[in-house]
């Protein structure tokens, strides 16, 4: 292998999945893997999901097309993407169809109309990518083969699992191998050999090991890997051992990781790749180290937005660490989000997690913590629309726009009944959402199974279960999201001004006025919009509203069981969900059009907080985000002035400080010139590469629609 070439080759491994050129006879063809492959499912499938999981796996891995590049030094292609993820929905949908076709017709009704979100969620997965590198496949399927030698008198069930577990394991060693043969460097063959025989023994072997792994799992075996867990942990040891024996220079890592987050990026992963650096271990000791600024320095080197990068703050960690990541930010690289380890850690303790266990955490997807490897978070299963809520309250529980019953119908005599009355509209919906997840979960077994995911689970192999069992995984919870928290409020505010304690209108009247979406009352949309109550500004009645409704909602959700002997976590983020449940909200109080979005995670309503970034910090933390489990994050949009220099780095480093100070979950930033924004949006041609971040996940600005790149344009100028 050969160092110091890597930025030569840079734009082609960066394309390196747009033209790929298979191996000659080197297995079959993607439309003969797919129609071979819908036998095998199906023929296995009579025995158990996870048999049919672990044999198409195995089919496809010794089966399919292969290719390596040329240029590159990790190899893991195979022409199989999106057999697997096909099958499994398939699956999916013939389970809804034949044992829930009335509660999937309901609960698709309330979500056209707007009202909540609920689904089975098999997509948000934290693997224990400790044990992958401490004992790599081979050490995994010696594992799983102790366990069943050791147990006696097996059930038919455990016997499936271990059998599906050992199918896959040398399933994934075949293809190891197979990639290894057909290596054309002979230290990457090597390489990849020994992964089929052994646990990794340096930094090029864990890396290589890393990406091989990914691919198998979510490019071909369907899962979503929404983690490949905490970098600096993982992988200081061979760094450091490999500095110290010789094996590699600090400059030539550096090269490693320039090919390996480049090969991650070529990927195009769906709402990009995550994992996470920084934080305190279980132990309470800062693992910040020298690998956590190699990492952040080769990352920002590059110029690209995936993978995305968790960086986890406590306390301890190092001040000159924080202000490098945030300088990577204001350079306009924004693929980087902070989260607090104290309030983290608190939320993940009051859904139950061991404090030892909730220390050592990660982040799923966007900005879900999950305690890494031991829990089964399907973070994604649900939503509810608060905005929605105040529309069903005010119309007597029906839907403005078509008048379907879809809430419940409340008296409002007074502005605490009208609280209440949205109160008992989102107490119906968490219901609703809890009810259908619940029942889909109690059928996971028959819907899914993941022996890849099982095989890397300690508690699985020991116990013989698949982790989507009941008790699966030491935790087995859910996440809700719970969404547009300052349309909410804004809304409320301005029903207490107008309604009751101003009495320009009526309830009844204000109603009318909001199903006919504002026409000829604009002076009093013009009021509503402008009304100093207003989430964001470190209004002490706007934000007890916030703290208030805020607390209802978690109380809904934290702590109730579900349906995998684990409980339901509350999030209070929408990341892109404000543009679609807006479109299916009415006309809101707060001056807001019917159609319109609605307020983004914790964020005010664009353009509403007038008070400056301090105050938006403190609407944001009049609210306990730690009963909040499933995460929020504050987006902070800033001009390129207020962070120059030096003086700008430290204020924006004060900024961040002072969130989490008071109880601030998590925050990411953008820093632009609107100018610049608008320019990008009239000529995109010349801003193609100009990055963004558009929730959870980074994109190109000039790939947005019309309607977000407005909003980003508006949040920039507001700042």
């Amino acid at each position: 292998m050969e160092f110091g070439k890597f930025w030569e080759i840079k734009e082609v491994l960066e394309k390196q999945y747009e033209n790929i050129v298979w191996r000659e006879n080197s297995g079959l063809s993607k439309d003969e893997l797919l129609e071979k492959a819908e036998v095998i499912y199906q023929q296995y499938k009579k025995a158990s999901t996870s048999a049919a999981h672990s044999q198409v796996l195995k089919f496809l891995l010794e089966n399919g097309r292969i290719s390596v590049d040329e240029e590159g030094i990790f190899h893991e292609k195979i022409d199989a993407r999106r057999i697997f993820p096909h099958l499994i929905w398939q699956n999916a949908c013939d389970f809804y169809k034949e044992f829930m076709p009335r509660d999937l017709e309901i609960k698709e009704k309330y979500e056209n109309l707007g009202a909540y979100s609920a689904f089975h969620d098999f997509g948000h997965i934290s693997s224990d990518t400790k044990a992958l590198l401490k004992l790599g496949f081979t050490g995994l399927l010696d594992r799983v083969l102790h366990e069943r030698e050791k147990k006696e008198n097996l059930t038919e069930k455990q016997k499936d699992f271990y059998d599906s577990c050992e199918t896959s394991l040398l399933a994934i060693i075949t293809f190891v191998r197979r990639l290894a043969d057909a290596a054309k460097d002979k230290d990457v063959s090597a390489c990849i050999r020994a992964l089929s025989e052994r646990a990794p023994k340096n930094t090029f072997e864990a890396l290589s090991l890393l990406v091989i792994y990914f691919s198998v799992h979510e490019l071909i075996g369907g899962a979503r890997v929404r983690t490949l867990g905490r970098m600096d942990v993982l992988l200081y040891d061979f760094y450091k051992n490999d500095i110290e024996n010789g094996t590699f220079t600090k400059e030539q890592i550096s090269e490693l990781y320039e090919y390996f987050f480049t090969k991650l990026w070529s990927m195009k992963v769906p709402f990009d790749l995550p994992m996470m650096i920084g934080g305190l271990d279980e132990n309470q000791n800062e693992v910040t180290n020298e690998l956590s600024y190699l990492i952040v320095n080769v990352y920002n080197s590059l110029d690209i937005h995936s993978p995305k990068i968790h960086v986890r703050v406590s306390e301890k960690t190092p001040d000159s660490f924080t202000k490098l990541v945030l300088s990577c930010i204001r350079q306009g690289n924004s693929s980087f989000v902070f989260v607090n380890d104290s309030v983290c850690t608190k939320a993940l303790i009051k859904s139950g997690a061991d404090k030892k266990d909730a220390l050592n955490y990660v982040l799923i997807g966007c900005y879900e913590p999950a305690v890494w490897a031991d829990e089964v978070g399907c973070t994604g299963a649900g939503e509810i629309n608060l905005a929605k809520m105040v529309e069903l309250a005010i119309n007597g529980g029906c839907d403005m726009e078509s008048g379907q019953m879809v809430g419940v119908k409340c008296e409002i005599f007074d502005f605490d009944s009208f609280k209440s009355a949205i109160k008992a509209q989102i107490s119906h919906f968490a219901d609703k959402v809890c009810d259908f997840i619940t029942k889909v979960e109690k059928n996971y077994p028959i819907m899914y199974a993941d022996p890849i995911l099982a095989s890397m689970t300690e508690k699985c192999v020991t116990e013989g279960c698949d982790p989507y069992e009941f008790c699966g995984a030491k935790y087995n919870n859910t996440g809700v999201q719970v969404l547009g928290i300052a349309s909410l409020v804004d809304s409320v505010c301005a029903v207490k001004r107008i309604v009751f304690d101003e009495k320009r209108i009526s309830l009844a009247q204000l109603c009318e006025i909001l199903k006919n979406n504002w026409q000829g009352e604009e002076k009093l949309k013009l009021i509503c919009s402008n009304l100093k109550e207003k989430y964001g500004n470190n209004n002490d009645f706007a934000d007890s509203i916030a703290k208030e409704f805020a607390k209802f909602a978690s109380d809904c959700f934290l702590g109730r069981e579900n349906g995998r002997g684990g409980v339901f976590k509350p999030g209070l983020f929408s990341i892109d969900r404000c543009y679609l449940w807006g479109k299916r909200t009415a006309a809101t109080p707060d001056g807001r059009s019917r159609g319109e979005s609605l307020s983004k995670n914790l964020c005010a309503t664009i353009g509403k907080d007038k008070c400056g970034v301090t105050s938006l910090i403190n609407s944001v933390t009049a609210m306990d985000l730690s009963d909040f489990p499933n995460g929020s994050v504050l987006d902070v949009v800033l001009h390129p002035s207020a962070v120059s220099g030096e003086d700008g780095l430290c204020g924006f480093y004060g900024l961040l400080k002072s969130y989490f100070e008071k109880g601030g979950f998590a925050m990411h930033g953008n820093v632009f010139d609107p100018s610049v924004l608008r320019m990008a949006q009239k000529m995109p041609e010349k801003y193609a590469t100009l990055q963004v971040r558009l929730c959870g996940w980074n994109v190109y600005f000039v790939n947005l629609s019309k309607e977000e790149q407005d909003d980003f344009i508006k949040q920039a100028e507001n700042f």
